[in-house]
């Protein structure tokens, strides 16, 4: 085949230094960036299209699970990801294709580690891999420490932009995308709403409607509606009905809010 074109990402100088010697060795590869952060990660994966990526877990602006969920899914490149979380994390890891590199480790794992990216590369088509990324992610969601997400991730032209959770209102399903509500407006997102639901804190976060995920800090006033329906307006002034299909939301408003 030809070249396997890599990128690096890590925020240790150390570490990048490391795996870009380790890859040097290898006639087969040819590294197209190094990356410091999840932010310069999803752009050099979004513009080089690279075939692998060695990529950290803990990173400034966004982690590495951040970066799956921001680069676009027409295109998805195998993933090596390096980690110092413990071995009950590595569980999740060992579920899916793509491998891991638990830090420190020596050079007859990393290489055993790239051999078996480049069989990933050689093998298995884009969409295989794409679902490999989303089993990865849902099986992280039930093997790490829950941790919801502080901020949500917003890319228009190329920008992304980091929304915090508290300003968002209310979020609409929009066909492949999501629209946030925000005090800032409008902001278009690549989530799927069974994503949201498992990166945002229910407590906060409620699907009231197959259409619509409210902020309950954001509820104004609920009104009865016709059948179990109900009518909730928002301080921002929008009106969401709640469907009588989410009985349990509804309890779980009037207990919380």
């Amino acid at each position: 085949m030809n070249k396997i074109r890599t990128i690096i990402a890590d925020d240790e100088p150390a570490a990048r230094e490391s795996v870009r010697i380790l890859l040097s060795q290898k006639s087969d590869i040819e590294i197209l960036a190094i990356c410091k952060d999840g932010k310069e990660t999803a752009e050099a994966i979004t513009n080089l299209r690279p075939h692998l990526a060695f990529l950290d877990i803990q990173m400034p602006c966004m982690d590495g699970f951040e970066v799956l969920e921001t680069i676009d899914k027409d295109f998805i490149p195998a993933f090596v990801f390096v980690t110092a979380f413990d071995q009950h994390a590595i569980k999740a890891f060992e579920k899916s294709a793509v491998d891991y590199l638990l830090k420190p480790y020596d050079d007859d794992r990393f290489y055993k580690c790239l051999e078996k990216a480049r069989q990933v590369i050689q093998a298995q088509s884009v969409q295989t891999q794409l679902q490999r990324v989303e089993d990865l992610l849902t099986s992280l969601q039930t093997t790490l420490p829950i941790a919801y997400k502080k901020k949500l991730i917003s890319k228009n032209n190329g920008q992304i932009t980091f929304v915090p959770v508290e300003i968002i209102f209310s979020i609409e399903s929009e066909g492949n995308f999501v629209k946030l509500h925000t005090q800032d407006g409008i902001k278009l997102a690549n989530y799927t709403f069974k994503q949201l639901e498992l990166i945002l804190d229910p407590s906060q976060f409620v699907r009231i409607h197959k259409s619509n995920i409210v902020n309950i800090n954001w509820i104004e006033t609920m009104e009865s509606y016709f059948h179990g329906d109900y009518i909730i307006t928002l301080k921002s002034g929008i009106k969401l009905k709640l469907s009588r299909n989410y009985k349990e939301s509804l309890d779980h408003i009037l207990n919380n809010v």
